[in-house]
């Protein structure tokens, strides 16, 4: 039976694409009905106009939000029996998150984040129940086709955190020399972080919007996901290997975290942080090694889309919409 689902996202934030907007989109392609509530001053409705919330919708799913205005909404809705997924995806730890994730868990129905790291925080902070859903692949990203250009390309996607695992792996200085030994290739990262690379062999994308992202990384012969042992780390998505492996891009990535149990299946290698030279060079220096983990990441990231995997939101919703059917009648 189709749900009416209200939807509270947080879109400026960068995880929105992957933890609301199309997850929902693929969900009313099942035929379920969304209404989508992007603006903060929603979480403060009035009386007459939860009313009508309660009537119209089924359940209410918020992503990100977890100020006083998001807390007292989880509560008036709890008090009307309305089920309530709240999602939240990112390792913060300051003692004022924790308190504001504290009693976002404690008011909802369901919590749902990434990793069973992060669901066992989640649970800690007495959330009645938890599901790790990890980020999956969008439609666009499974569609975008290869993009022709000149030369090897060596690409890397990364936020602003990820400046810090750059610069002490050392990898300015190991990619300048790659640069010199290797006179076709070039290098392509997309975010806000800078690699510091000659300019005339490096193109720099301080941002892109994100259904935009496929198409870029359709254009690397390789790719890196380089990480440090640091707080944070461990609880990342391996969203970046799966948007790589889907485009036939073989990837090098850290034995840390999200990518420790990833490997050629997967489509890429895992680098210990004092090879990364020879790593980069043996993949820019055979052709048939690239093919080879290209077809095996693509077969894999395949399988690591929204449309196959939706079914595991919906699953969380219905729990939801069961939990406080329970909490209504115990009430």
């Amino acid at each position: 039976m189709p749900l009416n689902i209200a939807a509270f996202i947080w879109g400026d934030h960068p995880s929105a694409s992957y933890r609301a907007i199309h997850p929902l989109n693929e969900l009313a392609r099942r035929g379920h009905i969304i209404g989508f509530y992007p603006d903060e001053a929603h979480l403060t409705p009035t009386d007459e106009e939860l009313d009508a919330l309660e009537e119209e919708f089924d359940v209410v799913f918020m992503m990100r939000h977890s100020d006083e205005n998001a807390q007292a909404l989880a509560r008036r809705l709890r008090e009307r029996a309305m089920p309530v997924v709240w999602d939240y995806d990112d390792d913060v730890r300051s003692e004022e998150f924790i308190a504001r994730a504290t009693a976002m868990a404690q008011a909802v129905d369901v919590v749902t984040t990434t990793n069973d790291i992060l669901a066992d925080r989640h649970l800690d902070r007495g959330a009645r129940y938890v599901i790790s859903i990890p980020n999956y692949l969008t439609r666009r990203a499974a569609e975008t086709p290869r993009r022709k250009h000149d030369g090897l390309v060596l690409g890397y996607i990364g936020w602003i955190d990820h400046q810090e695992d750059w610069d002490q792996l050392g990898l300015e200085e190991i990619v300048r020399e790659l640069l010199d030994l290797h006179e076709d290739l070039r290098v392509e990262s997309v975010g806000p972080l800078d690699l510091r690379l000659p300019t005339e062999r490096y193109l720099r994308t301080d941002a892109l919007p994100f259904d935009q992202l496929p198409g870029r990384i359709a254009g690397f012969d390789i790719a890196i996901a380089p990480l440090i042992d640091k707080i944070g780390n461990d609880t990342r998505s391996d969203i970046k290997l799966k948007e790589y492996a889907i485009a036939g891009v073989p990837w090098l990535a850290s034995p840390l975290g999200p990518y420790a149990e990833h490997g050629e299946e997967h489509g890429g290698q895992l680098v210990a942080d004092d090879e990364w030279f020879e790593a980069l060079d043996d993949l820019i220096s055979d052709g048939k090694l690239r093919k080879k983990l290209a077809k095996a990441g693509q077969r894999w990231a395949r399988e690591q889309t929204l449309e196959r995997n939706v079914d595991i939101w919906e699953d969380a919703l219905l729990e939801a919409i069961e939990l406080a059917e329970e909490r209504e009648a115990a009430a």
